[in-house]
Order: C-alpha cells, then sequence, then structure tokens
C-alpha cells in the first residue's frame, strides 16, 4: 500500500497514516488510520532512524510531532523548544531523500498498519461512527 501522508504525535501516542489509494486502486477518500497504544510503540521506535538524522541536521532537537507528505516532498516537526513549540520544515529534495532511506522501516509498518485497518473496516461493513460523522473511526484505534 502507498501513502500520501503519516504524522507521528509523540506526546499523544498517536499516528496518522492517509493511504493514498483506498481498497480497489481509488484514489483514498476518508478518514485517515489511526495507530495507538502498542501499534504506536513500535512505530515510535521504527522512526528512531529518521529521529536521528532530523538531529544530525538539528543538534538538541526534541521533536513533539513529525508529519511528512510523501507526495509533495515536505516534513514538519513541532520541536520542544523554551516557552513555545517552535516548528522546523523541510522540502529541499536530497534532504527529504535522505530522510526518506531512514524511513524505510516506518513507512513499511505505517503501510502494514492502514492495510489492516482499511481492511477490518471493509469486513466489518462500518458506516459512521455513533455520534461522530466519522466513518470507520473505531476499527483503527487499538
Amino acid at each position: 500500500m502507498r501513502l500520501r501522508s503519516f504524522k507521528l504525535q509523540f506526546q499523544e501516542r498517536r499516528a496518522r497514516v492517509v493511504p493514498l489509494e483506498g481498497p480497489g486502486g481509488c484514489p483514498f477518500s476518508g478518514p485517515g488510520v489511526d495507530r495507538l497504544g502498542e501499534a504506536f510503540e513500535e512505530l515510535r521506535a521504527l522512526a528512531a532512524p529518521l529521529l536521528r538524522e532530523l538531529e544530525g541536521l538539528e543538534p538538541g532537537i526534541q521533536v513533539r510531532s513529525l508529519s511528512m507528505d510523501l507526495e509533495r516532498g515536505r516534513l514538519l516537526a513541532t520541536l520542544e523548544a523554551e516557552g513555545r513549540p517552535r516548528v522546523i520544515r523541510i522540502e529541499t529534495p536530497y534532504i527529504i531523500e535522505r530522510l526518506l532511506g531512514q524511513s524505510e522501516g516506518l513507512l513499511a509498518a505505517l503501510a502494514r498498519g492502514a492495510q489492516e485497518a482499511l481492511g477490518a473496516r471493509e469486513a466489518a461493513g462500518e458506516g459512521t461512527l455513533a455520534g461522530h460523522g466519522v466513518p470507520g473511526a473505531e476499527a483503527d484505534a487499538v
């Protein structure tokens, strides 16, 4: 499964994955897939090489959240900072390539998790999550 984007929220222990295509190869529409708890902890461990690469670019940083738009080749990271958080944005193609090179295991796990969650949504024939208007969101909250 190819991905459009992902976001890792380290303090909240949450990952959001947005596939590029849905079942049957159609463009994906719908809520992204959330990975929580143990599923997130696996992703946190797999993100370590990416975080080390970022620290090599800017020593001493502590990342609160990180998102990558894989279609546009853009990384945004919110960092802990004195007073208030700050954001870095990386769009330079050769740096994005380096960061993606450190993300292969993470990307594979994100794709695998999204595939499993979307399969569970489809198998359950899930409609709208009661009271929230979010189709299939309940299936991913693991």
